[in-house]
């Protein structure tokens, strides 16, 4: 067992490089992609220009002047398959945003002013918050925290009550009072007070520097016939490869630079390749995923049906991994260009109530009316459908529907 341990532990030491450089590739939209690779090109001896693909000329999506923040916000609003009541309330949220993104005004003053109860409002911020960019409508810098963490993965429960009680003295390195308070390591605090100084404090950060958006999707989804063609967005993308010969320009360099130096090089230049490839591939699975699952939608006839991210997750692919990759990428549809997040459920996005209402609708008006669904196989049923819902709000969404119970419905 111990031998099995310390062969992980090399492993994983000699690995560790090469999953740091991949995690910042996959991180990487269109553009920045592009300047990394043009930075490769030039700074690497054991990179190539390979041969240039020709690809369908594209061209970069720009927005329209007046596209800012808050109406790329009500963009997102629009198309959401949400009732009109909750976007009437979004649309005031978002007129109440600052230029960073933030809802700074009085939330009682705000609830009285727009005249709504407190619950439907709290339901239309939390919906706003789901929109892009993350972040979005956070109350304060400590709420901005909580949503970008729980974006990538779950925040415990204490993390939350360290970030909302005791930020400050997380930033001032206070760790003797918050390990005792908190019971976290010396090291986790580290590495949550870098984690959240990593993190722009501006959710609409882009918005402020441009007066248009400026978009080059990373993957293009065009009609073919009646069905629709995915492909990965490589127009402006030089083509790379290793060098022939490296170990001769190994031999030939080694004069000038330290062999380490260019054992270091080589790797990062084949990491690179293998790891851009990587990118392509998955978010062109991913992609192909989000179409198949939406061919009403994108053809104008139907919702948006958005899919988790654990929807994605596999034994090679992790969730952190698939959040990571659809981070900040577009892609460009028949209809318009959306965020990719725009197809993926935020976590606290469980399901859209208007679909459940019309599934629970179709399941009993399609029953055997001699022995009529239960609540409890009607949650069996959504629940093999995919929705994660329990019995209760089964309970209340046939209520809403003014439908009785089985025993009330059965017909002798």
């Amino acid at each position: 067992m111990e031998n099995k341990n310390r062969v992980k532990q090399i492993l994983r030491q000699k690995f560790l490089p090469y999953l740091v450089l991949k995690s910042h590739i996959f991180e990487l939209p269109n553009l920045e992609l592009n300047k990394y690779i043009d930075n490769l090109i030039e700074s690497n001896p054991f990179i190539d220009e390979g041969d240039t693909i020709v690809y369908e000329e594209f061209e970069t999506v720009l927005a329209p002047q007046d596209d800012d923040l808050y109406s790329f916000l009500r963009t997102q609003i629009e198309v959401c398959p949400v009732d009109d009541t909750l976007k009437e309330i979004a649309y005031k949220i978002v007129d109440n945003l600052d230029e960073c993104g933030f809802l700074t005004k009085n939330e009682n003053d705000l609830v009285k002013e727009i005249g709504v109860k407190k619950s439907d409002f709290r339901k239309a911020l939390e919906f706003v918050q789901t929109l892009e960019p993350i972040g979005v409508a956070a109350r304060n810098i400590q709420e901005y925290f909580v949503i970008q963490l729980s974006n990538e993965d779950e925040v415990p429960a204490e993390i939350k009550k360290l970030i909302f009680n005791d930020l400050e003295n997380l930033m001032k390195e206070n760790y003797k009072e918050l390990i005792k308070k908190y019971k976290m390591s010396k090291e986790e605090l580290f590495s949550l007070r870098e984690k959240l100084l990593s993190m722009d404090a501006c959710p609409a950060k882009e918005f402020r520097t441009v007066n248009f958006i400026s978009h080059v999707p990373d993957i293009i989804v065009e009609k073919d016939g009646d069905d629709f063609k995915v492909s990965v967005n490589r127009s402006s993308r030089r083509v790379i490869r290793l060098v022939e010969n490296y170990a001769k320009l190994i031999d030939r360099l080694q004069d000038k630079i330290e062999k380490v130096e260019l054992e270091d090089l080589l790797n990062r230049a084949q990491w690179s390749i293998h790891a851009i490839e990587e990118r392509d591939n998955l978010l062109e699975k991913i992609a192909q995923r989000i179409v198949s699952e939406n061919v009403d939608f994108l053809k104008g006839t139907g919702e948006v049906n958005k899919l988790s991210i654990e929807d994605f997750v596999s034994e090679d692919v992790d969730y952190s991994t698939i959040s990571r990759l659809i981070q900040g990428k577009y892609i460009l549809t028949p209809i318009s260009m959306f965020p990719l997040r725009y197809f993926i459920k935020h976590k606290n996005e469980k399901f859209n109530e208007e679909k459940v209402l019309k599934e629970i609708r179709e399941i009993i008006e399609n029953e055997d009316k001699t022995n009529p669904y239960t609540d409890e196989e009607i949650e069996k049923i959504l629940k093999d459908k995919g929705y994660d819902i329990k019995r209760r709000t089964v309970s209340k969404y046939r209520e809403k529907l003014k439908i009785p119970n089985s025993s009330k419905r059965k017909v002798s």
